[in-house]
């Protein structure tokens, strides 16, 4: 199958084989703004796996987009992008099931099990990415530390060069390790910003009028771990300066299993919310109600 539309609550999205992209949901869409996509190429989409040796650098980059992939549509709200062992580059299987849970939100579940032992630095990485489309800025914000100090943290600022671009770890969890000439692109953590709480938001402009903030909605990511999970921020789309479009930012994350063991199975689960931003109160209330229900720790 090359396709899936699944729909429940206020969403309605198509998993596809989007060129360049691999399986991505191209479009989704609200209720409410029938005639947008959230995401401008395509978002939730599985991209690379990282090990951090200078030995497979190529293979760090877009083998889940450019391995042969499955697409099951398993119900009316749920599909699921299948990687086989036999068509994995790293000798690995995995599926990703999407479910639309009613309400405002999707869920996710991810199981890996790896057959070849390619890891000599002690880690396997996975990353997904969602190219946004129409949000209120660059940044991405989360409760977490700045240089040690509590709060509501941004990533995607401005800087005097240039602006925040990569990931954030969670307090406390140390760096992973890499060998030079690696990609290292996607490893390199954030000096002085980390997350206490395993979720991050941003704005988006519902309704494509950026001059309007009645229909601002947040685009919120949640998860059930910590020291595994790492968020992602960059801004590779440009506008028509050729400058970076800070509208149409890649807001990301990944998932980082330490010392994995060959034939056994791992996984997470996440939820991705796209619903009215009231405040911040109100994301984190939304965070602490699905946490509950997940079972997870309330923070890291």
């Amino acid at each position: 199958m090359n396709e899936a539309t699944i729909s429940g609550g206020n969403l309605t999205g198509t998993i596809k084989l989007v060129p360049g992209l691999g399986a991505a949901f191209h479009p989704l869409k609200h209720t409410d703004f029938p005639d947008q996509n959230l995401y401008r190429d395509g978002g939730l989409n599985f991209e690379h796996i990282l090990n951090g040796t200078t030995a497979d650098e190529k293979i760090n980059w877009f083998t889940p987009r450019l391995d042969t992939h499955h697409i099951v549509r398993n119900s009316a709200s749920s599909a699921a992008v299948i990687h086989k062992a036999s068509e994995s580059t790293w000798g690995m299987e995995s599926q990703m099931t999407y479910t639309m849970s009613g309400g405002d939100a999707i869920d996710m579940e991810f199981r890996m099990k790896l057959h070849e032992n390619r890891f000599p630095l002690g880690y396997v990485g996975f990353m997904w990415a969602s190219y946004m489309n129409r949000t209120k800025g660059r940044n991405i914000r989360f409760y977490g530390e700045l240089n040690g100090q509590p709060g509501w943290v941004n990533f995607g600022e401005d800087t005097e060069d240039d602006f925040e671009t990569g990931t954030i770890a969670a307090v406390g969890v140390p760096k992973l390790p890499y060998e030079p000439e690696s990609a290292i692109l996607n490893i390199i953590e954030n000096e002085q910003k980390r997350f206490i709480y395993p979720f991050y938001y941003g704005l988006v402009d519902g309704d494509g009028d950026l001059t309007t903030t009645v229909d601002t909605m947040a685009y919120i990511m949640m998860f059930d771990q910590c020291e595994s999970i790492r968020f992602a921020m960059w801004n590779f789309i440009e506008d028509d300066n050729e400058n970076p479009d800070p509208y149409s930012p890649a807001w990301d994350w990944q998932y980082v299993i330490k010392n994995p063991i060959i034939g056994q199975w791992y996984s997470y689960r996440a939820r991705m919310e796209y619903t009215r931003f009231i405040n911040e109160e109100d994301i984190l209330r939304r965070y602490r109600d699905w946490s509950k229900l997940s079972n997870n720790r309330d923070s890291c």
